[in-house]
Parts: structure tokens; sequence; C-alpha cells
């Protein structure tokens, strides 16, 4: 028998084609073309079980509301969802995608959501472009490097040595959240401690996340002892980045 969400009513879930999810088969089926993805205790899985079964709707709202300081509401969330940031190919895809709005100030809300366990966010930057270019001198037709270029550019205006360092996932992460388009953009990394996460690995992923931060000019909101938050500006338009933790045994 299919296991059908605990309270559908704050949020409504959608398959990326827009058919609804009303159960965990619907939302498992989002990964049909690519079943080793949805892995037991890793984290497309983990966001699943965060939203049908452990009220992640309720919880990732109250969060966003203490952050914008008004209500946030929820009106739909899309797993595996992509946004495109640029001309050079495939998008962004999200986790979760939510759309919503702020209460008070009936701005447009749109929250992308990363999973983690204790995956890491990708390579640094020099060694994804340092192949592209190699690639791309071997006669391959490949458009990576200018992407990384743009993306860099956008990022990091003064051209700090450090961001060669940074982790290229969070640089397309954050692109592709501002590109939804709203007028209020979060990008929010939520980290399930699962039977599978290795805290020693979680605390270098977290030193990744606030090293970009830095080296992008965030500024700090220091969060609430347990989550941690900032605010950049990217291409003159704010983001917001949320790094949280939530257990999943």
């Amino acid at each position: 028998m299919a296991k059908h969400i605990s309270d559908p009513r704050l949020i409504r879930l959608k398959k990326p084609n827009g058919e609804p999810i009303l159960s965990w088969e619907d939302w498992e089926a989002v990964y049909e073309q690519n079943p080793g993805h949805f892995v037991q205790h890793r984290s497309a899985y983990s966001i699943a079980r965060f939203m049908l079964e452990h009220g992640g709707d309720t919880y990732l709202s109250s969060r966003v509301s203490q952050l914008l300081q008004e209500p946030a509401v929820f009106h739909h969330a899309i797993p595996e969802l992509e946004i495109r940031f640029d001309a050079y190919g495939k998008g962004r895809f999200h986790d979760l995608g939510i759309y919503g709005e702020g209460k008070d100030s009936g701005k447009s809300l749109f929250v992308g959501v990363e999973a983690k366990v204790d995956e890491p966010f990708g390579e640094v930057v020099k060694d994804v472009y340092a192949r592209a270019m190699a690639r791309q001198g071997a006669g391959v037709s490949t458009s990576l490097p200018n992407r990384i270029e743009d993306l860099l550019a956008l990022h990091f205006p003064a051209k700090p040595p450090g961001m060669w360092a940074t982790r290229y996932q969070l640089l397309y992460a954050t692109a592709g959240t501002l590109a939804a388009g709203m007028d209020t953009s979060i990008l929010y990394i939520i980290v399930f401690r699962t039977p599978s996460y290795d805290p020693e690995i979680g605390k270098e992923n977290e030193r990744d996340f606030a090293d970009f931060m830095k080296q992008a000019g965030a500024i700090d909101l220091k969060g609430d002892g347990t989550a941690r938050a900032y605010k950049m500006t990217l291409g003159g338009k704010d983001l917001y980045c949320v790094y949280d933790y939530f257990d999943l045994q």
C-alpha cells in the first residue's frame, strides 16, 4: 500500500512534469531514470523522508520565517527542479525547489534546497577549470570554461586568489537559486545526520561552505547557534544562504 503524506495541507508537492506527489512511490518515481541516486540514508532519499514523514515543510517555513522576519507562506515544491542560469547547457538541479511568498510583504519567494548527508560540494574550481581547458585544447567542444569564467566574474569581482580553491557546486547552486527570478531568494543547505553520516566529512563540508561565503564577501548573519546564515549580493541581487542540520536516524 502506498505511504501517503501525513499532512499535505501546508504545501503542494509536484513532480518536475507537474503531476502531484501524494505518496512515497510518487516521489521515488521522480528518480526512475536514475535509481542509483535514490539510496537509503543518502541525500535524495533523505529529503523525501524529511518532507513526507518528518514535517519538512513546517520546519523549513519556520526557519525561513525567522530568517526573513516575516511569516513565509509556501505554495508548492518540486524535487529535482532544473533552473537554467546561463546559455551554456543544463541548469542547476535543486534537490527541492520551493515557491512561496512573504505573508506581510507579498514578495515572491524561492528556496532552493540542497540536501546533503556528507556528500562534498564537488571539486574545487581550479581542478574543474583545468580539466575543461585541457579538453578544449584537445579539440573537444565544451562551453564549461566560459561558464566557469562567467560564474567567477559574478561571484568574485575583486578576484581574490582563494576563489580557485572554492567548491564548484556552490558557484552554480547560488546562481541557480537567483535565476528562479523571485523577489526573495534563499539557498538552503540542509545536512541530514543519518546512519551514513560521517561527522569528519561533515565538518569539512561546512568549512568549505564558510570559506566560499568569505571569499564571495557574504555578510555573516550569525544564525541561531544550530544553523549558519549569510547574505550575499550577486549581480546587484541579494541572496540568503543557510547551512542547517537535521537529525534523521
